[in-house]
């Protein structure tokens, strides 16, 4: 009998101080990736111990005990590889593992190249930067590698992008995830033995070529996040790629829909094609992915009805077909998958009641998410019996009766609102001590309730109950309930009385949300001790002072429609991190505060309809960011101040109904964010021009100057500039400006743009503030005279035009045929001569026109939509001739064209053009209606003012108008 001993081997002299001196060339550091799990590795390595064979991370081969691997992952190492580093002396190195440290964005050294040895390379994580070695593309045998890019822009060019495929001709597993490639994808990739292949996020461009689902042995494919590849589906042989497990495409340009063929996939067991753009149904073929375990289909096109071909993904755990159109009833089928953990149907079309009990198998459901549908009925019994769901979303849907007794405690997310849910507040909901997230507001719900409902609800972060229907009462033990982790709460609408105390209790408490409430005087002297409240919404209560803020951390202030009287209090320009203010409608006044202007990170300010007076302070900081200026309808005075021009965001600049007295602010045309300039009935003078640029305002939608003493002709630059005016796509122009908060739970930040989102626990929902409107340009009751340019006939995306009341002279230009989407236009109280253009008779969207008192002459244009407009149109135009006039083409005036001369003039003179918006009739869409809208969505406070006004006024008008018409009866008797 013969026995071999296998003796550990000595480490090479040669390679233990290879390793010592590149241990001494870096450091530890403690700022690195996953630090928490990290471990100096590289402790044990010392010279007391010279067989490094025995060092941590360290591996060396058997027999010759040269180290052949090297794991220094998570090792908390920094510093820099130098290119002369000792790490390149070791030339049998088959494994390189770095992962999870900082090397600060040094690059990756070129002598990596020497190591050619080397079958794994693992470079993710790390930290580096610049740009990647073509050197790596020469180490031929490397079976996996990762350089997986985190913290730094690193690149790769195109050559070795390239280089890659064709050198590294054993490579199994590639990952380049956020390289910076940003160029296309090999047209021949051969690289058979290629098993996994993650190329997220390197802003690849191109078509995507077909070789690579020709690949044999391809099991994971990861190309998501290449906003600028294309991918042509139907095109592909998929049924070459029989290995695949993981298709990954995200938010890539996918041109038509899902082909039949994707079928022939049987192996895949996870699918992510969200944001791609994909049209059409969802093929019946499908059913033949039986081994699918995540499905995730959101953020496309996709419509009809949700196939029964999901049934038999009985191995489902995750399916996500969000914000898509699809039609009909939840299929039964998506409810009778035993495995499914994660379901998400929110933000279809999806109609009728959810299915019964019988239909129900989803015991290991954790999510459900079905908000944003026309899903009705009564909540069924089973959703509230699920053992293990923690999330459920049923928002914005049409569901009826109470809610629902709750039968598990499992729930952490429960979102009911924007509902008709009606009832009482079921006892059982105390039983749910582990929400974090609890909205039932928009119901139909009744009773009381207050902070003792929710005492047992310890880890509660976010509570909305706002237009729920349900009163929220206030008593003096509140203040002894404790919330720990309360942050938002929101009560609009609830007749709130009292500020409520037990807010004091949660160290993490940041927004309160109370508008539309019952609370009168001033805010409690505890409410300043509320330490790190940033969001503070209190608009339409009966609040009388701004004492007692905690103005330091205040971060979106909206106290607008309140009654606060006085000056803007001195502690306001302690307001260093104001990002939103909205005091408008209030009775404040005094000159407003030089500091105000001055808080460089202000996107919103609004001073509305106070008796602010007063010039505007000089005091616009550089690099402004504000996006938003509404200072109307106050005593302001003066000129325009010029530092105005470092608000390079400014999108809305609203200072009508005031003072200021000055010529045309041309300096104005360096803001090219502008989308609203509104400086009507103000005292602006002189002629309107020296402008340096060509097309000043591109993006100029609500252009508003009446109400002043502009002189000259009309201003040519400013008209032929509006280039947001012309061409738009659709019908009607819609105004791109809203403001959007989003409140985040982590970070409690607050950001604004185009809409106003919150986003908690990562889910979003998306409140509109500021009404969409037509683009519109109001030039009326100034003294502008001359010719109506020609080049107006270029505003073809224009619904609205007043300039009305000046002293313009010469024909209506025949241009404005080319104004297709024209719907109101008022041009009465000028000197205009000649016939009204037949051409006009084509604006077959036109629903309100006025031209009258002119000295137009001639046949009135005949057509379906002239035929609509009535005699005031064309008052004080004794020469024009036809329908609806009396005075008939041919003929001596009549009596009744006489006496409408001497009449009162028509109702488009006595109003302002904002009246037009109404409508005429029913034919313009803009209408009535819109006052639902601005109900249901909490539309802009000046908007509704006018539209208010506008209706009393139109009810007058034509109550005036009935009798004259009466009166005219009786003449002609």
């Amino acid at each position: 009998m013969v026995s071999f001993a296998f003796v550990h081997p000595l480490c090479s002299s040669h390679d233990s101080l290879a390793l010592l001196q590149f241990k001494h060339s870096l450091s530890v550091t403690q700022t690195v990736y996953y630090r928490e799990s990290s471990v100096p590795k590289t402790a044990s390595w010392n010279s007391s111990s010279m067989d490094c064979c025995r060092w941590k991370g360290v591996t060396c081969d058997i027999f010759t005990g040269h180290v052949i691997g090297l794991d220094l992952s998570n090792s908390i190492l920094g510093g820099t590889i130098h290119p002369n580093s000792s790490l390149f002396q070791l030339h049998h190195l088959q494994t390189l593992d770095l992962s999870r440290n900082n090397f600060s964005g040094s690059h990756i050294p070129p002598n990596i190249g020497q190591l050619v040895s080397l079958v794994h390379l693992n470079l993710s994580y790390c930290e580096f930067g610049g740009r990647i070695p073509l050197e790596i593309s020469h180490l031929s045998n490397l079976v996996s590698l990762d350089l997986f890019v985190v913290g730094y822009d690193v690149q790769l060019s195109r050559e070795g992008f390239n280089m890659l495929f064709h050198n590294l001709t054993k490579l199994e597993v590639l990952s380049l995830s956020n390289v910076n490639i940003s160029s296309s994808i090999p047209m021949n990739i051969s690289s058979s033995s290629l098993r996994y292949l993650d190329l997220e996020y390197n802003k690849l461009q191109g078509d995507l070529p077909n070789s690579i689902f020709l690949l044999p042995n391809l099991e994971t494919l990861r190309l998501s996040y290449n906003t600028h590849l294309t991918v042509s589906m139907p095109k592909f042989n998929w049924s070459s790629s029989h290995s695949l497990r993981e298709l990954e495409l995200s938010s890539i340009n996918i041109s038509g829909g899902l082909p039949t063929s994707l079928g022939t996939l049987k192996a895949l067991k996870l699918m992510k094609l969200s944001g791609c753009n994909l049209l059409g149904h969802i093929p019946e073929s499908i059913r033949n992915l039986s081994q699918i375990t995540q499905l995730d289909l959101s953020d496309n096109h996709l419509d009809g009805e949700i196939p029964d071909a999901f049934s038999n993904f009985q191995k489902l755990t995750s399916l996500s077909l969000e914000n898509n159109a699809f039609i009909g009833p939840s299929p039964a089928s998506l409810f009778n998958l035993t495995k499914l953990e994660y379901l998400s149907l929110r933000n279809n079309l999806l109609s009728g009641p959810l299915p019964p009990f019988t239909a129900i198998r989803l015991q290991n459901l954790e999510r459900l998410y079905l908000s944003q549908n026309s899903l009705n009925g009564s909540i069924p019994s089973w959703m509230n019996s699920l053992p293990t769901l923690s999330q459920l979303s049923l928002g914005r849907n049409h569901f009826s009766g109470p809610l629902p007794e709750f039968k598990t405690n499992s729930l952490e997310w429960l979102d009911l609102s924007e509902n008709q849910l009606n009832g009482s507040i079921p006892q059982s909901l105390r039983d749910l001590v582990n929400l974090n997230v609890l909205t039932l507001g928009h119901n139909n719900l009744s009773g009381e309730v207050g902070a003792e409902m929710f005492s047992s609800m310890k880890y509660l972060e976010y509570l909305d109950l706002s237009h729920s229907g349900l009163s929220w009462s206030s008593n003096k033990d509140d203040i002894n309930t404790t919330l720990p982790r309360l942050e938002y709460l929101g009560l609009g609408s609830c007749r709130v009385k009292d500020f409520p105390g037990f807010v004091l209790n949660s160290k993490f408490f940041w927004a309160l949300d109370l508008p539309e409430n019952e609370i009168h005087g001033e805010f409690p002297k505890w409410f300043g001790g509320v330490s790190k409240l940033q969001s503070l919404n209190l608009s339409h209560n009966y609040l009388t002072s701004l004492d007692h803020l905690p103005w330091e951390t205040m971060v979106v202030l909206d106290l607008q429609s309140n009654s606060l009287t006085g000056p803007l209090p001195s502690s306001l320009c302690r307001l260093s991190k104001l990002h939103l203010i909205n005091l408008s409608y209030n009775n404040l006044s005094a000159e407003i505060p030089n500091c105000l202007f001055s808080f460089v990170q202000l996107t919103v300010l609004d001073l509305r309809a106070n008796n602010f007076y007063g010039p505007l302070p000089n005091k616009f900081p550089e690099n402004s960011v504000l996006i938003h200026i509404s200072l109307s309808k106050n005593q302001l005075e003066g000129p325009i101040p010029t530092s105005l021009v470092n608000c390079t965001l400014l999108q809305l600049l609203d200072l009508g109904n005031n003072k200021f007295r000055d010529t045309f602010p041309t300096w104005l045309e360096t803001l090219d964010a502008l989308e609203i300039l509104i400086l009507k009935s103000n005292r602006f003078y002189g002629p309107i021009f020296a402008f340096q640029k060509k097309s000043p305002f591109p993006n100029l939608r609500i252009f508003d100057l009446s109400g002043n003493s502009f002189t000259g002709s009309l201003p040519m630059v400013v008209l032929k500039g509006f280039k947001a005016m012309m061409n738009m796509d659709g019908h009607k122009s819609e105004l791109g400006y809203n403001v959007e908060v989003i409140f985040s739970f982590s970070a409690a930040t607050a950001l604004y743009a185009d809409s106003m989102t919150l986003v908690i626990k990562n889910q979003e929902t998306k409140f509109n503030k500021i009404l969409k409107i037509f683009t519109a340009i109001d030039l009326s009751r100034n003294k502008f005279e001359g010719e109506i340019p020609k080049l107006i006939g270029n505003l073809n995306s224009l619904p609205l035009l007043n300039l009305s009341h000046n002293n313009l002279t010469g024909h209506i230009p025949i241009e404005m045929r080319n104004m297709s989407t024209l719907e109101a236009l008022d041009l009465s109280y000028n000197q205009l001569t000649g016939k009204i253009p037949e051409e006009l008779a084509s604006l077959t969207f036109l629903e309100v026109l006025n031209l009258s008192h002119n000295h137009l002459v001639g046949p009135i244009p005949r057509s379906n939509q002239f035929n609509t407009f009535p005699n005031d149109s064309y008052f004080g135009n004794p020469d024009l001739c036809g329908f609806p006039l009396s005075n008939e083409c041919g003929r001596n005036k009549s009596a009744l064209s006489v006496e409408q001369e001497e009449e009162e003039p028509g109702f488009l003179c006595e109003m302002t053009w904002q009246s037009v918006l109404i409508g005429y009739g029913c034919g313009l869409t803009f209408g009535f209606a819109i006052l639902y809208i601005i109900y249901r969505f909490q539309r802009p406070r000046w908007f509704i003012d006018f539209l208010e006004t506008i209706t009393h006024e139109m009810i007058y008008i034509a109550k005036r108008g009935g009798r004259r018409r009466r009166n005219n009866r009786r003449r002609r008797q």
